[in-house]
């Protein structure tokens, strides 16, 4: 009998030390430590879902970037290949004007004005990768557009940039009819910074290959004023009169202010005109 008690108690020893307490507060710890874990393998899991999403709109971001930076490039190489084709077109009209040596030194003057603006320009562009995607993205791209914004920006006397969408203008359409008053604009815009000389090289090219221009009669106006402005006022009265000679097509103010212009020269004592008493012998009339 006391035998069979001792195995029965022994049958129940391992009964007994699985379910004490202690065993039961493991368990629940166990479980808890458990759920722990899951919540931290399921924010591991967003983490990451959100870091594949951040580096996907990063690598789409960096492409825009790329193509935007390609697109630059190609506009450079554009305006480099524009800006060639416009340096050989200066160098064959300067060689049909070499026997002027006055008009050739204006239009020299013009075009290394132009080649030193467009100079700084691309030294800009080079030197800081983003101002030149800023700028190539700023210039306009419809054509009325262009003009517009150019004539808007030498109203509000910003001369440099309007001189730079203007030259832009006639970079893309050389062969526009609108090419006289482009010219005679970015003279003007010259004209307006005090750089005579310069002005002059650009209503040159219109007297000389724009006749029909309808600003013909403000190129030879702002011709003769320029003269006037360097002194030499035999060639500024030579532009004054052909617009006020006889059968000359110039609007009335121009005939007007040509007079009175012509007037002042005449009555002046040498301190405007440096020229007064020299030699004529050089042609001072303005060619058509």
């Amino acid at each position: 009998m006391r035998g069979t008690m001792k195995s029965t108690l022994f049958a129940f020893a391992p009964v007994l030390v699985l379910t004490s307490p202690g065993c039961l507060v493991l368990k629940a710890q166990h479980d808890d430590l458990a759920k722990e874990v899951e919540k931290l393998e399921t924010r591991e899991a967003e983490r990451q879902q959100q870091l594949e999403a951040t580096l996907t709109k990063a690598e789409a971001q960096m492409a825009t970037v790329e193509e935007r930076l390609q697109e630059a490039e190609a506009v450079l190489r554009s305006n480099q290949a524009s800006l060639g084709v416009r340096v050989d077109n200066i160098e064959s009209d300067l060689s049909e004007v070499r026997g002027v040596a006055e008009d050739t030194l204006n239009e020299t003057s013009a075009l290394q004005a132009n080649l030193a603006e467009t100079r700084q320009d691309f030294e800009g562009r080079i030197n800081n990768l983003e101002a030149k995607l800023n700028e190539a993205t700023n210039i306009p791209e419809g054509k009325q557009e262009l003009l517009s914004t150019a004539e808007d920006l030498l109203k509000r006397k910003d001369y440099k940039s309007a001189r730079r969408l203007f030259r832009t203008y006639l970079s893309r359409y050389p062969d526009d009819k609108n090419a006289g008053e482009v010219r005679f604009n970015i003279g003007l815009a010259f004209y307006s910074e005090r750089d005579y000389r310069s002005a002059l090289g650009e209503f040159y090219w219109v007297v000389q290959n724009a006749p029909t221009s309808p600003v013909i009669h403000d190129s030879l106006y702002y011709s003769g004023l320029a003269f006037a402005k360097l002194g030499q006022c035999e060639k500024a009265m030579a532009y004054f009169s052909a617009l006020t000679k006889k059968g000359s097509d110039a609007p009335d103010r121009y005939k007007q202010r040509a007079a009175q212009q012509l007037e002042t020269l005449a009555k002046d004592d040498g301190k405007l005109c440096q020229d007064k008493g020299k030699s004529g012998s050089e042609d001072t009339q303005p060619r058509k």
